[in-house]
Formats: structure tokens, sequence, C-alpha cells
């Protein structure tokens, strides 16, 4: 895949995660981080020798979650507590989020958490301060993935080559601020958009003229929703991708952390005409169950809440008998300032275990 994509030389304002509007970014500037810069402390290869890829690139899916704790599935003990085009009332009300923010369960601290690459692709931005530096992967000339708030040493450089599943580095450790250390984690269509990150940002939204990262957030004052600009909900597009060939007759799911005591079994996606609730299932966390089937919302998703989340699972939960689960559940762990759910519970994973 050509390398397309290089960091932009003119000078960048300082975007904080909070900072969406000009009105609201710091003035202070910073000039593009050096590749010394992006590699110190690390010697050589050392902090990509430590962590192993999540699982190797033949044997696992296409796509999978961005963040996991060591030899747990990939999304597990972790939660979207920000989700895509929702509200974040913590610091922007009246902003659309473009991303996820992925945290810790229980209030565990985020930063030092492992950050993998969701897909195969190649490096094609690396610098910032969002705080902490960001990550841009191509994965296709139209789908891009976006890591933001990492600490300062990182695992790959600009036009390296990476797979699913590559350690990228950690999650940024950031003491005293309003919005605790966690994940910005975007899927979207774009590398450079003039309205978003170009030439000529609209709405106010502003992180510098050719900013990769990009504001991070879109006004719901907006007549276009972020979708029709190119972002798209990260967790839709991993999961319809991950086995767009068909599943692997051994894939399983793994019930997660957070999963209920007992969930719905359904005739089919609810989403689905005639799709019906035809009884529950006790489970417990780390239980397995083997996977038939996946079906994701639309990635371009015009919802503007966690209740546009979209994730079942077909999976066999006796034999002979398949069933239709929830595999990312709505929570009410954070609202929008209309009091719909913004976060996501993640209910079942593929098991695909992070390093």
């Amino acid at each position: 895949m050509p390398n397309r994509h290089r960091r932009p030389e003119p000078v960048l304002t300082y975007a904080c995660h909070g900072c969406a509007t000009t009105g609201q970014a710091a003035t202070r500037l910073i000039h593009p981080v050096s590749r010394r810069t992006l590699l110190r402390g690390m010697a050589g290869l050392a902090l990509a020798a430590r962590y192993a890829p999540a699982a190797a690139q033949s044997l696992g899916p296409a796509f999978s979650y961005p963040m996991g704790i060591s030899g747990q599935a990939l999304g597990d003990g972790l939660i979207v507590r920000h989700g895509y085009a929702c509200e974040n009332t913590i610091v922007q009300t009246g902003w659309l989020h473009t991303a996820e923010d992925w945290y810790r369960t229980n209030g565990a601290e985020t930063g030092g958490s492992r950050v993998y690459t969701v897909g195969a692709g190649e490096v094609v931005f690396a610098g910032y301060d969002y705080p902490g530096l960001v990550v841009i992967v191509e994965h296709a000339p139209d789908l891009f993935s976006m890591y933001g708030h990492l600490d300062y040493a990182v695992a790959v450089e600009l036009g390296q080559v990476v797979d699913r599943g590559q350690l990228i580095g950690t999650v940024l450790t950031q003491i005293g601020r309003r919005v605790p250390s966690h994940l910005h984690f975007e899927m979207r269509n774009f590398f450079i958009n003039p309205v978003v990150n170009g030439e000529n940002p609209s709405h106010g939204v502003h992180c510098g003229v050719n900013c990769p990262p990009g504001p991070g957030y879109w006004p719901t004052s907006a007549p276009e929703h972020p979708t029709a600009i190119g972002w798209r909900n990260p967790s839709h597009v991993i999961n319809g991708r991950a086995f767009a060939g068909g599943v692997p007759p051994r894939a399983e799911v793994v019930v997660a952390e957070l999963a209920p005591a007992a969930v719905d079994l359904w005739s089919a996606p609810a989403t689905e005409p005639g799709a019906e609730v035809s009884g529950s299932l006790a489970v417990r966390p780390g239980e397995r169950f083997r996977l038939l089937n996946v079906s994701a919302g639309p990635e371009a998703s015009a919802e503007t809440s966690a209740n546009g989340y979209q994730v079942w699972y077909e999976i066999q939960f006796k034999v002979g008998e398949r069933t239709w689960v929830q595999a990312a559940v709505p929570s009410l762990t954070d609202t929008g300032a209309d009091g719909r759910p913004s976060a996501v519970v993640l209910a079942f994973l593929p098991d695909v275990r992070s390093a």
C-alpha cells in the first residue's frame, strides 16, 4: 500500500479532547513531533518486542477491538463510556462524539493499557499532542482508524506496515484532568477532509489547518450528521468486517466481564422484522459459546445515542440449538443531555486474545 499521506509540516494548534471549537482551543503551538520524540523511551524495538501481536493475522478475524488486557479477549474488562455520535456531557454538551472512548471497568486506571491495531494497514500519521500522541492507520483508500491519547513511547512509526492485533502503544496516563485516562478511537473514510481538518474547517471545529487527527466532535446544531462527513461507527465496522468471508467453524465468543447474569435469547437480531425473545440464558464471565454468525448495524449509522448500536451474535448454546444474543448493549453509565444512553457495554466478545 503506497504511503500517500505524510505528516503536515505547518505548526499545529494544540487540540485537547474537550476543545472542539476554535474559541475553546488552547493558544499554545507545538511543532510536528520528530521521530526521536515519538520513539523516546524506547531502545530500538524493545517496546514492540515486549508485547507480541494479539494474534497471528492468518488465524484471526480481519478486524478486532483496539484494546486488550493480558490473557483476556480483546475488549474484555473495558467499557465504551462515550459511543459514536453520542453526546459527552462531561466535556462537550451540544456536540456529538465522532469516536468511541474506551475505559477500564470498575474505576481501574486506563493509563498504561495496551492499544492494538484493529486491522492490517499502514501507519500514515504519528504525532501531535491530543494530549498524548495520535496514530492513524490506513486500511483501505476509504478506511482509516485513529487512536488518540497514546503515551509518547509508541511501538510504530510513519510508513510502517502493520498487522491486525499489532501493538501500537499504551494509553497515556492523565492525572488531574477533568477527563480520566482513556483511548479516543475513530473509524472514518478520510485522512484529510477540507471541511473537518483540512483547509476550511466548518462549524468552528479546529485543530489546525491540514491537521489529520481532527476535532473529535461535531456540533448537534450542524445540518449534517458526523456520518455524512465520513466518520463511521467503529464497533459496526469491526464486527461487520471481522468475518466478512464467513465465520470459521471453530470460532467462539466469550462472555465479557460486564455481561448481565442472564441474557435474552432472540430468534433474530431485534432490528429484523418478526424477531422475538424466545427465552433467557444464565451466563457467567469467561464462559464460551460457538460463534455461528455476526450481524452488525450500518457502518454509516445516523443514530445519535448508544441505542443505535446493533451488534448481534448467533451462538450455539446447546448441542443442536442456536440463538441470537445482543453483543453490544446500551448503558446509562453515561448519558446525553436528553437522558439517552451514551455508553456501550460489550456483553459478548470474539475469543481473540491480547498478548
